[in-house]
């Protein structure tokens, strides 16, 4: 069984950081993701969307917000 993301409970620890950073910090921060891991960077956003996890960074299922995440 392939796992979404992170998996398990790192998926919500990924969440509970990016609570503490600020918008540049965030940034900084998804870019270090995206980078050591496209693939469980990609499921963890998609299933933080899809749960309306960091709605203010990602945007909800029904309003996503567009990150060229190659830019930061």
């Amino acid at each position: 069984m392939h796992e979404v993301g992170y998996g398990g409970d790192d998926n919500i620890d990924e969440v509970l950081i990016m609570e503490e950073l600020d918008y540049e910090g965030k940034k900084s921060h998804i870019k270090k993701l995206w980078e050591e891991n496209p693939q469980k960077y990609f499921e963890w956003k998609d299933w933080c969307i899809r749960l309306n996890q960091l709605p203010d960074f990602f945007g909800t299922s029904d309003d996503p917000i567009l990150i060229d995440e190659a830019s930061l």
